[in-house]
Parts: structure tokens; sequence; C-alpha cells
């Protein structure tokens, strides 16, 4: 997990491109490594261009050129733009390196995940959003392990009414959930973890518990993103968050591969 932006808070210009009716819009692109293509660097901010080049090894530094392009493509798709037009903001406020949270300037949100060579890029209108993507590791008993030292006290003892053969999943996709709020935020490891309360017994996941959130009101919704076939790994798992200022329905789209838009017209030759 990286060190997010400072907290965001929820404010009607985060609500002002939703639907007619209030509804959430949310819009998910994956892609890999291997869609980088020569043109993309063309997509990239100077600041997004200072980023990639922090990257010592080049299938990084070519990971992080076809987020970001993405990133651009996809908001520039939603909001009907040019992909120059849209302005992504990346600073950390710790530091003057630009690798905060990206944040587009506007109406819209979006959140970006990695996973291996995985690029899990989404955009919302009318909310705020965290999405998290996590594969099976190379140990799944090392990786479990890890993952309950995230859980909270009603977490383990919920863990401890799953299967056994569905625990190394259960984990997973909890960790996803938890990182996606976490995301969403902008807290990132301010905040532990083990803090993050996640229930999914009533058949739908909801935060439980999280330092000084409101809990209530539709306020925090959790939801578990659609997959392309062979967007990830087998077993892989997706997650996404919403703040909302607001009680709405969030409608997701099906998840699109990101070659799409660099395939299209308005992505780089």
């Amino acid at each position: 997990m990286h060190r997010a932006a400072a907290p965001r808070p929820v404010t009607p210009k985060a609500a002002a491109a939703d639907g007619a009716d209030g509804a959430v819009a949310c819009r998910v692109w994956w892609a890999r490594t291997a869609d980088h293509r020569p043109g993309l660097e063309a997509l990239l901010a100077p600041a997004e261009a200072v980023r990639r080049d922090l990257y010592a090894a080049e299938a990084d530094r070519r990971r992080f050129t076809v987020a970001a392009a993405l990133l651009r493509l996809a908001a520039a798709e939603f909001s009907g733009t040019g992909p120059r037009e849209v302005e992504v903001l990346r600073d950390c406020p710790d530091c003057p390196l630009p690798h905060g949270r990206p944040r587009i300037t506007g109406p819209l949100d979006a959140s970006v995940s990695y996973a291996g060579d995985v690029v899990l890029v989404a955009v919302a209108a009318g909310a705020v959003v965290g999405v998290d993507a996590e594969a099976p590791a190379a140990s799944p008993r090392r990786q479990s392990a890890a993952l309950r030292r995230a859980l909270g006290e009603r977490e383990s003892a919920e863990l401890g009414r799953v299967p056994e053969a569905e625990r190394d999943g259960w984990l997973l996709r909890r960790w996803t959930y938890k990182e996606a709020v976490l995301k969403a935020t902008g807290e990132g490891l301010r905040v532990p973890p083990t803090a993050v309360g996640v229930s999914e017994e009533s058949g739908t996941a909801r935060l439980t518990a999280y330092p000084g959130r409101p809990l209530g009101g539709g306020r925090t919704v959790l939801l578990p993103l659609g997959i392309p076939t062979g967007a990830m790994p087998p077993g892989g798992t997706a997650s996404a968050a919403f703040l909302l200022d607001r009680d709405a329905p969030v409608r997701q789209a099906p998840g699109r591969y990101g070659r799409e838009l660099f395939d299209t017209d308005g992505g780089p030759g």
C-alpha cells in the first residue's frame, strides 16, 4: 500500500456530474503493462513524467505510463473532453514529489490500483471513489497469515465462521475492501487497517468501523468489482468504496479493457 494524499472531504462538488436521479456513476477500466505502446508518454503531464522516471525498472516505468495515460483517457471519455484537457493532481502531503493520490480537477473523482502487472482505473461522478485489486501470492499461506494481521476483533470472529476452504479468498477480498476505503478517504496507512471494520455477514459488504467517520445514511458504499475475462490472474479480486454526501444508489458499468481507449482516435497513434 502506498501512502495516500491528505483526507478529502465529500462535498457537493463531487456530486455535480452524477445522473439526473442523483445516482453515482462509476466506470472501471483494466489494463496490463504489456498494453504499453509508443505515444502513451505524450499524454503524461510534466509532473507525471518526473514520477515515471523515479522508477528504476523499465517494467515499472511502463506500468505507470499505462496507468497515467489510462486515467486521463478514461476521465476524458467519461466527461466528453479531450485527454489533454484533463488535469490530474498528484500532490503528496509529506514531500514535494508528485506521488500522491491522483485527483482530477472538476466534478469527477478517480482511483488507481496496481496488482503485479495489472492496472485498475475507476472514474466516478457523484462520489469520492477508492479501488483496490489484489492477486493471490505465490505462497497463499504466507499471504493469508499477513492479511489476518489486518483484521479487527469482530472480523477475526467472522473469519472463524467462514469454511476453511474459502478463507484465503475471504481474506484477500476483505483486504481489498479495507484498502479501497483507505484510498477513498485519502488517509492510507495513517489509519491502521485493523481500525477499518468491514462485514459481509448480511450478504452485502458494509463498513462497520472507521475512526471519526459516520457509518449510517448510506455515506459509505462498498461493492465488489466485476473483472473481465483475462484482466487478472485466477483468484484475483477487486473492490470499490464510495464516499457519498447523501443517500444515493451506485451504478457501476461493466469493466472494460484499457486498450479500447488506447486504440481509439482519442488515444495516441
